[in-house]
């Protein structure tokens, strides 16, 4: 299986908030898809202070993006979404150890990531058959599923065919369908955030090695004051023995400046920390204050803009 051309790489080492490391090397990829597109991945090597605790590799299924967050790059690029292929996820996990110089043997812990472009819900079969392909050959490979859950099917589907993942991650905004709506442009008239908690908690349960996390990306005037989180923990307090809380910051990308959307300074984000764990929700900070500039789907908007 050849490997993806590389147009263009960035590599940053950046400090960042987590609840197991506090730093990150950072090699992301522009890879060319074939002559119209240009696809991102990512190397990514997290470090508690100097010492490397996971290789992770962050690939994504597809080109564009169906959910049109309104802070998100990926849904603003030329043409309809295109979806990858299981093979294709294997040559972005190839691709980026080859330039990237890593041997997952190396690290305690390797992990591949569905974390950038794409839905992994509405390709469901694909990420399955993906993450067999790339266990075949990495057979201690553990696997993070970031979905909004536009199909909440994939949950039982792939626990019906005994889909080994590591990290089930949902996002949550707001628990108000209109504050929702304005996020996420192309929200489905019957998202059910509870029902998507539900289903993923119950592939929990039935595999012993899986945890569910609650993403709450912050955002001023959207869910940041102390009375919006409240009506967070309110919602999710049925939840609260089954879900971890990853409180982010949000990326910064060129959508985020021109809807004028923006994380609260890093005072306000431990207060909110703070109050979640007043309730006793485990959770953590997660993310930078910094402006790493390399927020999802940003580098290929900037790349086909010639901004970089």
């Amino acid at each position: 299986m050849d490997n993806f051309e590389v147009v263009k790489k960035i590599s940053k080492l950046i400090d960042y908030n987590s609840r197991s490391w506090n730093k990150e090397k950072i090699d992301r990829y522009l890879l060319k898809y074939d002559d119209k597109r240009i696809i991102e991945c990512m190397t990514i090597v997290h470090l508690k202070d100097e010492i490397p605790i996971d290789l992770t590799i962050e690939i994504s299924n597809m080109y564009n993006c169906i959910v049109g967050c309104r802070f998100c790059a990926s849904g603003s690029l030329p043409e309809t979404a295109s979806f990858l292929t299981a093979e294709d996820y294997m040559k972005q996990v190839e691709t980026c150890l080859a330039y990237s110089n890593e041997n997952p043997k190396n690290y305690p812990n390797f992990y591949i990531a569905f974390t950038g472009i794409g839905e992994p819900s509405i390709v469901k079969e694909e990420v399955a058959k993906g993450i067999n392909i790339i266990k075949k050959k990495y057979s201690n490979v553990q696997v993070n599923i970031a979905t909004t859950a536009f199909d909440n099917t994939c949950f039982d589907y792939w626990d019906s065919i005994n889909l080994s993942i590591r990290t089930l991650q949902l996002p949550y905004y707001s628990c108000d369908y209109n504050k929702l709506k304005y996020i996420i442009q192309n929200l489905p008239p019957n998202y059910d955030l509870t029902e998507n908690i539900t289903k993923a908690i119950k592939y929990k349960k039935n595999h012993k090695n899986c945890r569910v996390k609650v993403n709450f990306v912050v955002i001023n005037d959207i869910n940041s004051s102390k009375d919006e989180v409240s009506k967070m923990l309110n919602f999710l307090s049925k939840f609260k023995n089954d879900i971890i809380i990853k409180i982010s910051f949000l990326n910064y990308t060129k959508k985020c400046l021109e809807n004028n959307l923006s994380s609260p300074n890093n005072e306000r984000m431990l207060e909110i920390v703070n109050q979640v764990k007043s309730k006793g929700f485990d959770c953590y900070l997660f993310g930078t204050k910094n402006n790493t500039k390399l927020g999802c789907g940003q580098l290929v908007q900037n790349y086909i803009s010639k901004d970089i």
